[in-house]
């Protein structure tokens, strides 16, 4: 039995230094051997999970600005207006377009984005659950 044990660890030995000498890689688990392959087989995995989060947050971004739309169409035109237009107009333009001073308009955004926060949230939880 001793012999045969022996016998296994010098074969073993053998194995690992001939794969050595020929450029094979010994790993110690299959995430080890992703992270560490040619092809970035890991990344693409990983890419691929970000890219399906980013999607879900834009979708849940959506939704929250309809839901904001619904609930105060006020806010949601300062929002997209100040956020989503190119180019960016100014706080006083937005006061002077709306009749309000720079300082309301700031108020009014700040409140659509906490409620636009919130909404997006909820609904980023209601997908990942589907």
């Amino acid at each position: 039995m001793n012999v045969e044990l022996k016998r296994l660890m010098r074969h073993q030995r053998y194995v690992i230094e001939r794969d050595s000498a020929k450029g094979v890689l010994h790993y110690g688990s299959e995430e080890e051997l992703y992270k560490m392959s040619p092809c970035g087989i890991y990344e693409y995995e990983q890419e691929q999970r970000e890219a399906e989060y980013r999607a879900l947050l834009r979708k849940a971004m959506y939704l929250a600005l309809r839901d904001l739309k619904e609930w105060n169409h006020y806010w949601y035109e300062l929002v997209t207006a100040y956020y989503l237009t190119e180019p960016q107009p100014t706080l006083a333009q937005l006061g002077a377009r709306y009749g309000v001073t720079r300082q309301a308009v700031t108020k009014s955004i700040r409140k659509g984005m906490t409620v636009l926060r919130c909404h997006a949230n909820i609904h980023l939880r209601e997908l990942i659950n589907e």
